[in-house]
């Protein structure tokens, strides 16, 4: 046996002190030889490991490490390898040792072997129940690299025998992070493996005093992450979510008690009934009220996938199967039309030819009419949408002539009034507009429970507010898609429905960034308790109205039986829409306008009226009228939804006068005059012609009366600022309206192109700038003034965005009127108006000419003389290459350019004449194209088109590049 010198003793060691201690052993060693010197610090190592003097004996076990790398010739692996086999596991050695010696076995040794010694070593420590290192699975797996061992199978290696050794309760937070997805495999894969790692508990107590409270839950939760990666949750009992699963990261827990299936909720099934649960999404919904946009989430069924046999057999299985296809279908039919180049007549056609599907058709069509027919608001607002859909070209009148017979819309004005009358929504300050978001991955939950209604914000984190009985205010950190948060009265909830069964959690605060919850098996079935049904008295109503929750919509309805509100509803919101209680929370809200509500009651048919036809004229004239009708309605809210109502009523006007025309009915007699067409000029109404006409009519009104009723000065000045209903297109300005309707006095047109040309002329026919006599032009202006930094450009292209639209200017000799103020290129289009038809350049202050203004070809009189002439005339004798060859000597075009401008056809032209290669700019050849129609439409059928205009206006503007 080797001879050492005397060691110090332990408790002489202890009192000198780490630094001490290891110079009274440098000491020691000191006489030693070099070959001595290992030997010697490894018995120094034994006995400092039996005093428990840890931190020494790592110390001593590194000096005798550091012999050999100072002397090469004394590395002796054999033995260095015994040494550590018998002092790992005997806790001497430290991680720096350890981590040297791997790589002293990884450069001396071949990678097998290496990798075989460095595990053996690791093993022994765990056979004694120690984890030697945190680094034990990096350093492994290099190791195991070079080896040619696959890193998942060394993982594996590790984590079994961590496992079985018992040790992962006290393994360290580097341990567990390495071995979070290793002991899910192993353990997903052998039932024994299962049961230790839901026994491996961390020692929390243990973890809390060495790494502090936030460290030791983070190595819980990274157990529990295993335990849910693992499928442990079809092995965990209901009791263990209640104790050692308590406070789970959401996303593990979900995760869990979906593994571990219905067991955990008994008796939670989800039943639907005629009044939905609030808290309760329908299955399948979809949005069943027509938005003022479409929103294309119906069904693609015209789509190469579509199957009307399937459908068909899903109506014939049952009542579910029929009730899920008239979802779809009502769906479907809203949104008939949202594509140009979708042949949505084919898919009616397709539903029509199946007995199953063209019953449910039928029936709804059935209930689109009598709704139609009723003076409740929204429902009516809802079934013209559906019927005005459904009737298009090709669709079903002409599958079923009869399928409008019985159909006679109500009068707006009478739904209007019931609706005012009845009550509405904003009376509470319900908004009008609550669009449930399509699915709930973002926006806002609200859900009622007895006296508390917890409403949820989400965006990057989740904040839940509760008012009722209670007020409080939860921060709820990135929350899981699919919870309804909820507030019992004690603590917060989150529920979800899975699999047809509610699923309720506690809320235990939060773990990372994530909320933590708790499955407790005594409330794993709770659920929201809210009525569906609920009785609200308006101010001054006779008696109650009923508020019903069904198929995802509240439905109001008043006391004498009117429906007076629809609001989709949903438990999960859009961010966008409006926030709409459950039914049970109305009758806890108070009227925001208790006197306006009471003035609603009292509201006459004639004051309704007045309000609908002021709403026709935009914004502003509604406002002033409902000042004026109901002046008692002081609140915002209150004023907007009663706004909100009157515009509705406005959309059933329009939707009821396309309808009644597409189904061949005569239109009621007391029509608004804005709406209706002069008897010899009529057109085909569609809403988007109708709402543009009224528009047109309500410019010539405003430009009259500034240029009859206002002074006329020396330079222009601002009169006021109008705003104009939306108008749409209907395929031609005011400043291509000649070039629009020139083909349509060409032979060689057909005669179903010259009859829509000609509908849109009679269109514009019913919308005179003026009264005949006068003329009109659309002028392009710009911001006058100095040079101007980007960011100043920028703030006054935004203000003139928004105030520019709708300022109506006195002209010298009229007035003028902008319509639009486009920022991309700095330019506001702007409709002049001059009673005598003179103008004068004219540059409003703060504004310069962008280009030269354009005439406007068609004034009423005109439109309709070209009309009568082709009537009684038939086409114009135009001949094609005459025209162009002189177009193009005139103007000094090419024949190809000349050709582009006329926009021949090439079969009537002489062969010698090119139909392409034209360089004209596509705004050149339509402004050329404009001037081709003479003022006077009966010279086509003497002198012809009027070419030398045309080339006039070329050669005088054609070249300015400023210039159309």
């Amino acid at each position: 046996m080797t001879q050492f010198p005397q060691l110090p003793a332990p408790a002489d060691l202890a009192a000198a002190g780490p630094k001490g201690a290891k110079k009274m052993l440098t000491k020691a060693a000191a006489p030693l030889l070099a070959a001595e010197l290992a030997p010697f610090f490894e018995h120094a190592c034994r006995e400092l490991v039996r005093a428990g003097e840890d931190e020494l004996a790592f110390w001593a076990f590194g000096e005798a490490r550091k012999v050999e790398k100072n002397h090469p010739a004394l590395l002796d692996l054999d033995r260095v390898q015994d040494v550590f086999l018998e002092l790992v596991p005997a806790g001497g050695v430290g991680p720096a040792a350890l981590r040297d010696y791997a790589k002293t076995l990884a450069a001396e040794l071949p990678g097998e072997e290496a990798h075989a010694r460095f595990r053996a070593l690791i093993c022994a420590g765990f056979d004694a129940g120690r984890i030697p290192y945190a680094r034990i699975f990096p350093d492994l797996r290099t190791l195991a690299r070079a080896a040619k061992i696959k890193k998942r199978d060394e993982e594996a290696f590790l984590a079994e025998r961590l496992l079985r050794a018992g040790l992962m309760p006290v393994a360290s937070h580097q341990i567990w992070a390495a071995a979070r997805e290793p002991l899910a495999a192993v353990a997903g894969r052998d039932g024994d493996l299962m049961k230790l790692l839901i026994a491996a508990e961390p020692d929390r107590i243990r973890h809390e005093e060495e790494s502090g409270e936030g460290v030791a839950e983070e190595i819980r939760q990274m157990w529990l992450e295993s335990l849910a990666e693992s499928g442990a949750g079809a092995h965990l009992p209901a009791r263990w979510f209640g104790t050692a699963g308590r406070g789970c990261a959401a996303a593990v827990l979900l995760k869990l008690a979906d593994q571990a299936g219905d067991r955990l909720f008994p008796d939670a099934e989800v039943t639907f009934g005629e009044e939905t649960d609030p808290a309760l999404p329908p299955p399948g919904h979809r949005h069943i009220i027509p938005q003022k946009e479409n929103t294309t989430d119906s069904p693609r069924w015209w789509g190469p996938d579509f199957d009307v046999e399937r459908q068909a057999a899903d109506v014939a299985s049952g009542p579910e199967g029929r009730e899920r296809f008239a979802g779809l279908l009502d769906a479907f039919v809203r949104d008939l039309g949202y594509f140009g180049n979708i042949d949505y007549a084919a898919s009616v056609r397709a539903l029509w030819g199946l007995p199953e599907t063209r019953e449910v058709l039928v029936e709804a069509v059935d209930g689109w009419k009598a709704d139609a027919g009723r003076p409740d608001l929204p429902f009516l607002h809802d079934a013209l949408h559906q019927l005005v859909r459904l009737t298009g070209p090709g669709a079903l009148l002409d599958l079923d002539p009869g399928a409008a017979d019985g159909l006679e819309p109500a009068d707006p004005v009478d739904a209007l009034l019931a609706a005012l009358r009845g009550g509405i929504p904003a009376e509470l300050a319900v908004p009008g507009d609550g669009v449930p978001h399509k699915s709930p991955k973002s926006g806002r939950t609200i859900v009622q429970h007895l006296g508390y209604l917890t409403i949820t914000e989400r965006s990057w984190h989740a904040y839940a507010s509760v008012t009722g009985d209670d007020a409080l205010s939860v921060r709820l950190p990135q929350l899981p898609d699919g919870l309804l948060p909820w507030y019992d009265g004690t603590t917060g909830l989150v529920s979800r429905i899975r699999d047809g069964v509610w699923q309720t959690f506690r809320v235990e605060g939060q773990t990372g960034q994530t909320v933590a919850l708790t499955l407790d098996p005594g409330a794993a079935t709770a659920r929201p308790q809210a009525p569906g049904t609920a009785e609200v008295t308006f101010p001054g109503a006779a008696g109650p109205s009923d508020v019903r929750l069904s198929r995802g919509a509240i439905t109001v309805t008043a006391p004498d039986g009117t429906r007076t509100a629809r609001l989709p509803f949903s438990p999960v919101m859009s961010t966008k829409g409006g926030l709409v209680p459950p039914p049970g929370w109305w009758p806890r809200r108070d009227p925001v306008d208790p006197d306006g509500s009471a003035a609603l009651r009292r509201l006459d048919r004639e004051d309704a009226a007045r309000l609908l036809e002021a709403t026709l004229a935009g914004p502003r004239a509604a406002a002033d009228a409902l000042a004026a009708v109901l002046p008692e309605v002081t609140a915002p809210a209150l004023r907007d939804g009663v706004l909100e109502a009157a515009r509705t009523a406005v959309e059933c006007l329009l939707l009821a006068v396309e309808l009644r025309d597409r189904t061949g009915r005569p239109q009621p007699a007391a029509l608004p005059a804005l709406v209706s067409p002069a008897p010899d000029l009529p057109f085909a109404r569609t809403t988007v012609r109708t709402r543009w006409l009224v528009r047109q009519r309500l410019v010539a009104r405003a430009l009259e009366s500034v240029a009859t009723g206002e002074p006329a000065a020396g330079e222009p000045y601002l009169v006021r600022t109008v705003s104009l209903p939306r108008g749409g297109h209907v395929g031609a300005g005011m400043d291509t309206l000649a070039g629009y309707a020139f083909p349509a006095v060409l032979p060689w047109t057909s005669d179903a192109r010259r009859e829509g040309i000609l509908d849109v002329l009679r269109l514009w026919a019913n919308a005179p700038i003026g009264d005949g006599t006068a003329a009109c032009r659309i002028s392009r202006i710009t911001p006058a003034g100095g040079e101007r930094s980007n960011a100043e450009r920028q703030m006054v292209d935004r203000q003139l965005e928004k105030d520019a639209p709708g300022e109506l200017w006195r002209t010298p000799t009229g007035a003028l009127l902008i319509l639009d103020y486009q920022r991309r290129d700095r330019t506001a289009t702007a409709v002049e108006y001059a009673p005598g038809g003179t103008f004068d350049p004219i540059e409003p202050p703060g504004w310069r000419a962008a280009r030269a203004p354009i005439p406007c070809w068609g004034s009423a009189d005109r439109v309709v003389r070209l009309i009568r002439l082709l009537t009684e005339r038939g086409p114009a004798p135009i001949d094609a290459a005459a025209t162009v060859r002189r177009l193009a000597e005139r103007a000094g075009f090419e024949l190809a350019d000349a050709v582009a401008v006329c926009n021949f056809p090439a079969e009537v032209l002489d062969d010698d004449i090119p139909a392409t290669g034209a360089t004209l700019s596509f705004p050149m050849r339509d402004a050329v194209r404009e001037r081709l129609l003479p003022d006077d439409p009966a010279a086509l059928w003497t002198t012809g088109l009027a070419v030398d205009a045309a080339a006039d206006w070329w050669r005088a503007h054609g070249e300015a590049p400023s210039n159309p």
